[in-house]
């Protein structure tokens, strides 16, 4: 009987065996897709761990276990992705705060009353675009509404801006 089928059964020296065997193919697989070697190793090992907690869940009549691997760390790897996205988000947004509580407090009301002037169509995306750094799909993607209206709105909404703080 074949490792593989041992580790199936629960013997969990065969299963080791088998995830020794494939460590090197899907940490080289990971180097090639994180470009990061320290990455690469973390991501390697958390998808050994998750192979073994969930190795009862592997069909061998499904995919070959490279594959089923593979399809564990790149998905690990999504995930990083995304908690770095929100994790530069939140440092922005941080950044932000910070800067607004040191900018000077008269400029920041006068600019927060000539926003709330806006109609909250144009208030959203000029929200977004200079305050939270988003792009025009984005916000498009965001409120529902095309890319171009977008362009439009946001156009209007800084030209009363402009406007409206130029005579004060």
């Amino acid at each position: 009987m074949n490792d593989l089928k041992k580790a199936k059964k629960g013997d969990e020296a065969a299963l080791a065996r088998v995830l020794l065997h494939e460590y090197d193919f899907v940490f080289h697989y990971l180097l090639k897709l994180t470009l990061h070697p320290s990455m690469a190793e973390d991501l390697t090992q958390d998808t050994m761990v998750k192979a073994i907690e969930r190795f009862t869940q592997y069909n061998a009549k499904k995919a070959k276990l490279s594959t089923w691997l593979i399809q564990i760390g790149t998905n690990l790897w999504r995930d990083e992705l995304r908690k770095e996205k929100r994790k530069q988000h939140y440092q922005s947004l941080q950044q932000l705060e910070w800067e607004m509580r040191h900018e000077p407090t008269t400029d920041w009301i006068a600019v927060t009353t000539e926003l709330e002037k806006l109609k909250p169509e144009e208030r959203i995306p000029v929200i977004l675009k200079h305050y939270y750094g988003y792009g025009y799909d984005e916000i498009a993607s965001i409120t529902s509404t095309p890319s171009g209206t977008i362009k439009s709105r946001l156009h209007s909404g800084m030209n009363r801006l402009r406007k409206e703080l130029t005579h004060e």
